[in-house]
This record gives structure tokens, C-alpha cells and sequence, in this order.
């Protein structure tokens, strides 16, 4: 297969790297599946309203539910809900694996800057994500270490993202030499062989033999050299992809959720399950929009909320069904939030106090709340150690949340860890 010819394929499939492969083509045909946590990112992009979600007030002129009902409580649990969206059955089923942590100071109201700070821990550029970090200290050499659908995605150099939509064409990209064909009834054949396996191993060699020869070549330029060493890293990651087109199922699932809304989570999920199951990631970036709701809020934003917790719903049971939801940690969170007030569109702006939630199964920590926010929406000080309200105290920012995963992730001390320090204070979420 030419470089241009395989390129559209990845294309057809929807793969895209921002790099090579493997950094060492040499290393690919070793590879040892990855079966650590698997860490899940997921941004409710433009700004959720957490008064209406994790972090209810029952105040009319902040939220209009609360003209006829209160704050929710869950039976022997500290966590709080809104009656809003699907936040009943969300928090009713998810409570006892959660931890929300309320009371975040983002510091800014600007989205470029709100995702920045939330997803790396820092307001400035040249950061990475989380997700990028335990990429590139957990799963260095593996093809897709590190699954992106949007958002923040920056890796500042030390790991490789993989956007993957829709990979209908995977199969046909691992295993080129097979093909369906029907029976006598019309059903699906085995898959069957265009050429015997040991023609397509000489035909396989005699085209890495053939890039070999012409990357030694000394006439080369820059640019054809780096063409060619893209091509051979591409050729060796293909192989490594093969476990994923055994775990990846043959129709995907639907873009359409249970309230018949347009839900592309539910897919991105699927496609990161599958990829973690087959031992080549270790982290991915979900993504849901449609939370900037400047006008309509009320209408907008449960719309948003319950295609977003469709969503979560949707990735612990396809989790749960592979028998992998005990590697599952997955990180909640926004831009910022949304003002404790409704403007003149009947909508909300933006606001920097924001929640996050960590769900993990089976943990210590979960089942629990920390941090808090007054009557108004504003962020509360907390002692970091007793985790008590404490004015004397520090307000949690994201660096604090980003700070406690890298511990989580095990991955506090790691050489790449430290060349990004949050210099933020230890609290004691977990």
C-alpha cells in the first residue's frame, strides 16, 4: 500500500494522528497491552450550570425550579442534586461511585482560558492535559495511548493524540486481505482470503525490505526522509492495531440517545472501551456540547444535561458489559459555569465557580462531597487537610484537582509529571 493510499484509509476510518505512530518502529512489534486504569476525561464544553446539577440552590432568582421545589437529597449520602434534567436517576444510580467537589475558582470567564485551566491546571499556554501526562508516562509506546474527540487536547511534545469518530473502516485497514462474501442463502460467509497468509507475510516483507533499502538511501532530502519514516511508522503501528479490530464491534452504537437527541458521547465512549479492552489506551477525551446557553437556559441547558448523562449512563454499562468497569476512572468537569442569575433572554452567562466530579468504582473516597459554595454561588474556603470549611483556608482551583489525579494516576513523581509542576496544595479528595 502507497503512503497516500494508506492515508485515506486511516481517513476512511476515521483515524488521525498529530504525530508518528511509535516514536521507535523498532519497539512496535513488543508492545505489552496496556491493563492499568483507564482514565476518561469528559468536558461538558461552554459552561455547564452546576446550581441546576451538583451543586443546587434553591433560590427562584438563580434557578426557576426551585419557585415550586427544593434541593434532593439522597438517602445515607451527602451528595445533593437539582430536580432538573434526568438528575434523579443520574445521581440515584451513580452516587455511591462519585466524588463532587464543588467550590472551584477558575479564575476566568473567557472559554479559551476556562478549558485551559480546568483540563491542565494552569491559566498560561504549554501545558498538557491530564490525559496527555498519563499518556506519555503510562503508555508511551502504545499506537493510541492517548484518544482525543475535541476539547483540550494539548500535549506540549511528550505524547501523540488520536482522533478516532468513526473507525467503521478499521477492520479493512488491519486486515486487507480478507473479504464477505454470501452463501447459497445469502448470509455472510467467514471471512475469507484473498491470498494464502504465508504469500501476503513475503509480500508484507518485500514491501518493508523496499522502504528499508530506500530510506538508506544518502540522495534523500529532508522532506523525503521524513515522508518515508512516517510510512514505515504507520506500516509497523498497523499490526499493533490489530487486537483493537478484534474488540471493536461491527456496528457501532447509535448517535441517537433514549430522548431521541443527536448524542455523539455515547459513540465516543464505545470506541474508547474498545481501544482500552485491547490493551492500546490509556486515556481519552470525551466530549459533549451545547452548554453555552446565553438565551432559553432552562429548555437548552436540560437538553444538554440529559444527553450528557445519557452519555455517562451509556459509557459504565458498555464498561460494566466488557467486565472493564473496575479499570474506570473518569473525570467530569467545564469550561467554568454559569451565572447565579438569568439575564435578559432568559439565559446565563458565564461564571468562574464551578464543580467537578471523579467517579471510580468501589473506592473509599466516592459517595462523598467536598468543598462548597454560599447562597450566591460563590467559592468557600476549605481547611486542605481536615477538608472542613475553614476561612483561614485555601479556595480549590483546578490545579488542586489536576494535582490529586496525578496522584491518583500514580504518576505525581514521574520525571514528565515534573517538568510540568501546579505548585498547588495538597488536598485530601482521596
Amino acid at each position: 500500500m502507497r503512503r497516500r493510499d494508506f492515508i485515506k484509509t486511516l481517513a476512511a476510518a476515521g483515524l488521525c494522528v498529530s504525530q508518528p505512530w511509535l516514536k521507535n518502529p523498532v519497539q512496535a512489534a513488543n508492545l505489552t497491552p496496556y491493563r492499568g486504569k483507564f482514565f476518561v476525561s469528559i468536558s461538558a464544553d461552554g459552561g455547564w450550570d452546576v446550581t441546576s446539577f451538583c451543586d443546587p440552590k434553591a433560590n427562584s432568582l438563580i434557578n426557576r425550579w426551585a419557585s415550586n421545589q427544593g434541593v434532593q437529597n439522597i438517602q445515607d449520602s451527602p451528595i445533593q442534586y437539582a430536580p432538573f434534567a434526568h438528575n434523579s436517576a443520574f445521581f440515584q444510580t451513580h452516587h455511591k461511585n462519585m466524588l463532587v467537589i464543588n467550590g472551584i475558582d477558575c479564575q476566568t470567564n473567557a472559554h479559551e482560558a476556562g478549558v485551559r485551566h480546568v483540563w491542565s491546571g494552569q491559566l498560561a499556554h504549554g501545558y498538557p492535559s491530564f490525559s496527555a501526562i498519563a499518556a506519555a508516562t503510562l503508555g508511551a509506546n502504545l499506537p493510541l495511548a492517548y484518544i482525543s474527540n475535541g476539547g483540550y487536547k494539548e500535549t506540549a511534545g511528550i505524547t501523540q493524540y488520536t482522533l478516532m469518530q468513526d473507525p467503521t473502516s478499521l477492520k479493512k485497514l488491519v486486515f486487507p486481505n480478507q473479504f464477505l462474501d454470501y452463501d447459497s442463502e445469502g448470509d455472510w460467509d467467514p471471512a475469507k482470503q484473498y491470498h494464502r497468509t504465508a504469500t501476503m507475510d513475503l509480500v508484507q516483507q518485500a514491501k518493508m525490505d523496499r522502504l528499508t533499502r530506500l530510506r538508506g538511501r544518502n540522495q534523500l532530502t529532508p522532506k523525503q526522509v521524513n515522508s518515508l519514516n512516517d510510512l514505515f511508522n504507520a506500516r509497523v503501528g498497523v499490526d499493533q492495531l490489530a487486537p483493537l479490530a478484534q474488540t471493536m464491534p461491527d456496528t457501532l452504537v447509535s448517535n441517537t440517545d433514549n430522548d431521541g437527541e443527536w448524542n455523539p458521547l455515547m459513540r465516543q465512549a464505545q470506541i474508547a472501551l474498545a481501544s482500552y479492552e485491547a490493551g492500546l489506551c490509556v486515556a481519552a477525551d470525551l466530549t459533549m456540547w451545547g452548554f453555552d446557553t446565553h438565551s432559553d437556559h432552562d429548555t437548552e441547558h436540560t437538553t444538554a444535561l440529559q444527553r450528557l448523562q445519557n452519555g455517562i449512563d451509556y459509557l459504565w454499562q458498555e464498561a460494566a458489559r466488557r467486565g472493564i468497569d473496575d479499570k474506570l476512572v473518569v473525570l467530569v468537569s467545564s469550561d467554568f459555569a454559569r451565572t447565579p442569575e438569568y439575564n435578559d433572554g432568559d439565559g446565563k452567562d458565564h461564571w468562574p465557580i464551578t464543580s467537578t466530579i471523579i467517579m471510580s468504582k468501589g473506592q473509599s473516597w466516592t459517595d462523598q462531597v467536598v468543598g462548597a459554595t454560599s447562597s450566591e454561588h460563590n467559592a468557600l474556603k476549605i481547611n486542605p487537610t481536615t477538608l472542613a470549611l475553614d476561612e483561614t483556608g485555601i479556595l480549590i482551583q483546578p490545579k488542586h484537582i489536576q494535582q490529586a489525579m496525578r496522584r491518583l494516576a500514580g504518576i505525581e513523581e514521574h520525571t514528565i509529571s515534573q517538568m510540568f509542576p501546579l505548585a498547588a496544595e495538597d488536598i485530601a479528595f482521596f
